[in-house]
């Protein structure tokens, strides 16, 4: 999951400093609001995947105590 939010951040990085330099702005501005950006695309992405992870896991850990409880029931 760290490597799709580092990709996801690289990304954002480079998109939001061409976002910045295309309206004007100066360099520093432009690479520190990047930096920024990327930084909390990084910990979002990373949030959001791990709580994708842990539904999908309480998901299928549901259907097999399901299963097996529809199992029991039927013997």
């Amino acid at each position: 999951m760290r490597q799709l939010a580092a990709i996801a951040a690289v990304i954002g990085f480079f998109a939001l400093a061409f976002v910045g330099w295309f309206n004007g702005l100066p360099v520093f501005i432009c690479g520190v609001r990047a930096l920024v950006g990327a930084v909390a695309i990084y910990y979002v992405v990373g949030l959001a995947g791990t709580v994708a992870v842990r539904i999908i896991a309480d998901a299928v850990i549901q259907a097999q105590g399901d299963q097996a409880h529809n199992g029991k029931q039927e013997s």
